[in-house]
């Protein structure tokens, strides 16, 4: 039986028998512990020495809570075998194997208040039955950013780096000293020519991963699941001058062997995540793990951290609780709600958007992730589903992006079944049933009066970003566009009028109030600048920065009428001098207004009263064009409001740095734009005092931005 069967069919028999003690059967048992031993191990195998999973953290946990609850009811059985008994199946034939100084223990993981609380209650019974503890009865807690990357021992001989080992089964690792002298953080000499071993964690930053996933889809690769994967990975390449190209990082928070304990690893020059927090009792250090805020500055980092590691402060108590062969007993991990699960793509539906293209969307069987239920996932388009190679049955695994978007990291290969079936684009709409057509990589319904497509043209079209008519909902625009009151956007202008109001009034949920308040809003929308209407227009690249760069370069010509803002807006010549605009925003923009129906839509807004007030947006657009500009990292202001500024002077805005870029204006925690501005030879401006000096206008943010709210100062919890 392969491996993901063999892990499937003991999770069906954990979910029948959540009591062990419900297992009467002697044989069943012995069967089960030891199909669950074997399971284990090769798991094991697989994420340290294979840098791959076919399972969650959270999956593999349960497996091996479950082991332990066997032993705990049935120590007669217990196995030398058993991953509860050492860190079996984690070492690889790849390198040489080299013994740790000292044992290098795993952590045991918690994920909820429950078990934090019971495991406090249990350090203290341990501890009052120890006569060694006798003065002081309560326990004090240190907590640390737990770091999800990949355990290293490192050996200083002299204050030379002699040695790196990897974790391997807590005895025997490998030594991969070869690669670990290519990471630049890890210095090569300390300050003082000490013997010393320490433990650190190797990672690799998440732009770095993001940048090299990309480059493996377009090689035709596996993605990394996660940056774990992509360090292990990366940390056992055979030729070290590839590992050096990915850029990896390590973060020392161990002494396992030197004759002074309280010595300063950061004074030796080894690199230290400085953060970590005191807590007086275990009450204080559940509501630590339940704070959201501790979780949102660690994500806000350039690395993965999947939890928290406590542990007890005092090194007395640390020496009574000791520790098991797997973990010790004075400290834990305490994960996060995972931001990487597995789950299945049981089917697939298609939505047709704004622009009439076809999305396929996936639904899955529900999981949790980072504290969130996730039961559908977008496919985006045919050649995501092909470049991922994604079948209907599938196993995925599904990330969060920016803790909000659920993405499809990559299939779990290993666990594929011929029971799969392809996903097949639709040959019909699945609203409006009209043709559907291929171009590109989009799929695109024929029917220029679909309704799905309607809906989604007017939901965008009163959009804040857009038109701003805030009272038409979701449901409304349902009831708009199913009863046929409207049948394209200009019909969003008969609202107002009488027999419509009338009609409205029988549906449920709309009365008189919510009807005025649409109607103002209909009335004042009138009144938005061209680039609000640009954008709500929905035409295929041209969105909210697009629309507001046109309407800039726009008011040089000094248009005075529709008729002069339509022929501005079919004429090439001009269009293509506008910064950013492409041949298929130049084709788009140019077939939407020279089409007929679009023309005779604007002229009759015009004469319902639409202003098509052609502003500068709060841009002094006579101004000579400045240098172009790059930001990252974190000012005293938000960025949004530094780049308007610039902007209003004249400077032009990248929002990724690029060989054209002149300037790039960097704050604190600054990500991977900062090594390519570096990489491009750009010129650097970093700091705040920095930037006001060469910026002297940004200096009027602080009169202007707080003045108008206070600035909100966040301070570490682990300060």
């Amino acid at each position: 039986m392969i491996l993901s069967q063999q892990t499937k069919t003991i999770q069906w028999f954990i979910q029948s028998h959540q009591n062990v003690s419900s297992i009467s059967d002697s044989d069943e048992l012995h069967k089960l512990y030891t199909d669950l031993i074997d399971c284990l191990v090769d798991h094991n195998h697989l994420y340290y020495v294979e840098s791959t999973s076919i399972i969650s953290d959270k999956e593999y946990d349960d497996l091996f809570s479950y082991l332990k609850k066997i032993e705990e009811l049935h120590p007669e059985i217990i196995s030398s075998n058993s991953p509860t008994q050492g860190l079996i199946g984690q070492v690889s034939e790849g390198f040489l194997q080299a013994k740790h100084t000292v044992k290098l223990a795993s952590l045991e993981n918690t994920y909820n208040a429950e078990d934090l609380n019971d495991r406090g209650d249990r350090l203290k019974k341990i501890l009052e039955k120890d006569t060694e503890w006798t003065e002081n009865k309560d326990i004090y807690y240190t907590i640390e950013p737990k770091f999800d990357g990949l355990s290293v021992e490192l050996i200083y001989k002299k204050g030379r780096l002699d040695q790196a080992i990897t974790r391997g089964d807590g005895r025997v690792g490998e030594d991969i000293t070869t690669n670990v002298k290519t990471i630049k953080n890890i210095p090569q000499k300390l300050k003082h020519p000490i013997d010393i071993a320490v433990r650190g964690e190797i990672m690799m930053p998440k732009s770095v991963w993001k940048e090299l996933n990309k480059e493996r889809e377009e090689d035709g690769e596996i993605p990394f699941a996660n940056t774990r994967n992509a360090t292990s990975g990366s940390i056992k390449l055979l030729d070290s001058k590839e590992v050096a190209k990915r850029k990896l990082a390590c973060f020392v928070y161990d002494v396992l062997q030197y004759s002074d304990e309280t010595i300063n690893l950061e004074s030796l020059w080894l690199p230290v995540f400085l953060r970590s927090k005191e807590c007086s009792s275990i009450q204080e250090v559940i509501n630590a793990c339940l704070d959201s805020t501790i979780k949102q500055q660690l994500e806000s980092e350039d690395f993965d951290f999947d939890g928290l590691v406590i542990k007890v402060k005092d090194q007395l108590q640390r020496d009574i609780l000791g520790a098991t062969d797997h973990h010790p007993r004075w400290a834990v991990a305490y994960k996060f709600p995972a931001q990487l699960a597995s789950t299945k793509i049981i089917s697939v539906d298609f939505q047709v958007g704004r622009t009439w293209i076809i999305t396929p969307v996936g639904n899955l069987e529900p999981i949790e992730l980072s504290g969130v239920t996730i039961k559908r996932v977008s496919l985006h388009n045919f050649d995501f589903i092909q470049s991922k190679d994604l079948h209907i049955g599938d196993y995925v695994w599904i990330q969060r992006s920016g803790e909000v978007i659920p993405y499809i990291v990559g299939v779990i290969k290993e666990r594929r079944t011929e029971e799969v079936q392809d996903i097949q684009m639709p040959s019909k709409c699945p609203s409006c049933l009209g043709k559907v057509v291929n171009q590109d990589m989009h799929y695109y319904c024929t029917n220029p009066v679909c309704p799905a497509k309607l809906k989604e043209q007017i939901l965008h079209f009163v959009s804040k970003n857009c038109m701003d008519i805030q009272w038409i909902w979701e449901s409304i625009v349902d009831i708009l566009v199913e009863q046929n009151i409207v049948k394209s956007i200009i019909d969003i202008y008969s609202i107002p009028e009488h027999t419509t109001q009338i009609l409205l009034r029988k549906f449920p949920g709309i009365g008189d109030k919510k009807i005025s308040e649409i109607a103002n809003e209909i009335e004042e929308s009138k009144h938005q600048p061209l680039r609000r209407l640009l954008n709500g227009l929905g035409i295929p690249h041209v969105g909210k920065k697009m629309a507001q760069d046109i309407v800039q370069a726009m008011v040089s010509q000094q248009p005075v009428c529709l008729e002069d803002i339509l022929y501005i807006l079919t004429d090439r010549d001009f269009l293509i001098t506008v910064y950013g605009i492409g041949d298929k925003t130049l084709d788009a923009l140019v077939d939407y207004f020279s089409d007929q129906q679009n023309r005779e839509m604007l002229m009759h807004l015009r004469d319902i009263g639409m202003k098509f007030t052609v502003d500068a947006g709060g841009y002094d657009l006579f101004k000579e064009k400045k240098e172009t500009f790059s930001i990252t990292g974190s000012f005293p202001f938000p960025r949004e409001e530094i780049v308007a500024i610039l902007e209003k002077e004249g400077y032009i805005f990248h929002d990724n740095p690029t060989k054209s870029t002149q300037l790039m204006l960097i704050g604190e925690k600054a990500g991977s734009k900062k090594e390519k501005a570096q990489e491009f030879w750009l010129t650097i401006y970093e700091g705040w005092e920095t930037l006001t000096q060469r910026f002297p206008v940004l200096t009027t943010l602080k009169s202007d931005s707080a003045s108008q709210q206070p600035k909100i100062t966040q301070t570490s919890l682990f300060g």
